[in-house]
């Protein structure tokens, strides 16, 4: 037993073509007409499933007794045959059986007694392992000619446990009861929702707490939490919080106030909370980053020498000293003249385009970005929104177009949106959802921090590569399909 148990190979739950080895402890209860001795004895039992929860069964035992009335000592040992039947009562082949057969009950030592008759059998048989089993069994051998008539017609009873071993069997199509395409022996997560995408064990996202901070992987935002950190509502602790939303996280922040859309350096300051020259001007309003320290500058971050016409060059080098106020000018003073070109035909001069690639059949607004829903559509591609590469980080130009898009949804509060994420087809398609949410999710923040009621805008969506508007097979195509899109909800 022990050496098939170590060979034989996993077979499916009372499948056709499986073998069943038992062996078993018994005790049998004799009829009161043979007045034998009642006892314990053992036996074992090999079956045949032919068909699906059918099993031809051969059963053997052997009891030592003796006779009540003579004292004589003899064996008994029934030999059985049946057919039975084995209803499915849970995993491994766990099972209620019914079976019926023939019986040849042999007595033997001080005698030679062969007796024909019928035998049936109820019990459970109950799986421990795709080829494991305990079983228990009640039997009942009915002979109504004994051999030889030395006594009337009787009724022996039994009960006997044992061990099951199953070999071989043709497994059929596995189970998957969550519809995950992860068959149920090897699903760890049997309850998926259904429509999830789920990893090799059966998993999904919403199922699985990879750092085990207590806020599964489909809502945690920091998906490697420290060991016992404590975190917020989205899987964050206190080091991997942006509480200025500037890409970096305050650990490491020297600047935690960032204005919103402003680009960081590594250190988490912008250029409106840095002052390279120290001259009291911060970098985003100084016109002259290298004043010499000491020096007094104007508003500007300039030395303060006369300037007339306030173009930031002093009289002494101004070749034109009266250029109006706010034009740009060289290094001489002079206006630069500029070519207003439409490279993107959409009316708005390239100088004042936000939104510089706006297709012609687009209307645009004064800014040179799309007319949000125009003409009752229902989803916009927002172009010009980009990221750093491989990252959720929004580029400066993505920053200037969503400024605009904010404005036009603030203007217009009748429109409900929804943001979603798209990427190309390359890299691991669970790479390129978590990616395309991620990027969702950031635009939706940005959205909400300028202006846009949280009312207004639903929870974003990533669908990674699942939703090309173009080939994948150039890079063309791959750049189009890279994108965000707001979707009308309303």
């Amino acid at each position: 037993m022990a050496l098939l148990i170590t060979t034989a190979t996993a077979a499916g739950a009372q499948t056709a073509g499986t073998f069943e080895i038992t062996g078993f402890g018994r005790y049998t209860r004799f009829d009161d007409n043979l007045a034998l001795q009642e006892g314990a004895s053992g036996g074992g039992s090999l079956g045949f499933y032919p068909v699906t929860n059918l099993a031809v069964e051969a059963e053997a035992s052997y009891a030592e007794t003796h006779s009540n009335l003579s004292g004589i000592e003899l064996t008994n040992i029934p030999l059985r045959g049946r057919l039975t039947y084995h209803f499915p009562v849970g995993g491994y082949g766990s099972a209620l059986r019914v079976g019926a057969g023939y019986v040849l009950n042999m007595y033997r030592k001080n005698v030679s007694i062969d007796d024909n008759g019928f035998t049936g059998v109820v019990g459970v048989r109950w799986g421990l392992s795709p080829s494991f089993g305990f079983r228990v069994d009640g039997t009942a051998d009915f002979v109504t000619n004994p051999d030889g008539n030395w006594t009337g017609e009787y009724l022996n009873w039994g009960a006997q446990v044992g061990l099951t071993l199953k070999v071989g069997g043709r497994s059929g199509k596995p189970k998957d009861r969550d519809r995950d395409a992860v068959s149920d022996q090897r699903d760890i997560c049997p309850n998926t929702e259904l429509g999830k995408s789920v990893d090799a064990n059966g998993c999904a996202a919403n199922q699985k707490d990879a750092d085990r901070d207590r806020v599964n992987d489909e809502l945690d935002r920091c998906d490697d939490t420290g060991a016992g950190e404590p975190v917020d509502s989205e899987g964050c602790s206190a080091t991997q919080k942006d509480d200025d939303k500037d890409g970096i996280l305050n650990s490491v922040d020297q600047c935690p106030n960032t204005p919103w859309g402003e680009n960081p350096n590594s250190s988490g300051c912008a250029g409106s909370q840095r002052d390279e020259d120290r001259d009291g001007v911060s970098d985003a309003l100084d016109q002259c980053p290298d004043t010499a320290p000491g020096e007094v500058t104007n508003y500007r971050g300039c030395s303060r020498e006369r300037d007339s016409d306030g173009d930031n060059v002093p009289d002494a080098r101004d070749r034109c000293p009266n250029t109006a106020r706010g034009e740009a000018v060289d290094q001489n003073g002079c206006t630069i003249v500029v070519n207003e070109g439409d490279a993107d035909g959409d009316g708005v001069p390239d100088k004042r385009d936000r939104c510089p690639d706006t297709p012609k059949t687009e209307a645009a607004d004064a800014k040179g970005c799309t007319i949000l829903f125009h003409k009752g559509a229902r989803t916009v591609i927002l172009r010009g929104v980009t990221f750093q590469t491989g990252r959720a980080m929004l580029t400066p130009v993505a920053r200037e177009v969503l400024r605009d898009v904010a404005r036009q949804l603030v203007e217009n509060p009748q429109f409900r949106v929804q943001i979603s994420g798209h990427t190309d087809n390359r890299g691991s398609r669970a790479a390129n959802l978590r990616l395309s949410l991620a990027r969702a999710r950031t635009v939706e923040t940005f959205l909400i921090a300028n202006g846009v009621p949280q009312t207004q805008v639903r929870a974003a969506k990533g669908f990674g590569p699942d939703v090309p508007i173009a080939p994948n097979k150039t890079a063309a195509g791959r750049a189009k399909n890279r994108r965000v899109e707001l979707n009308r909800t309303n």
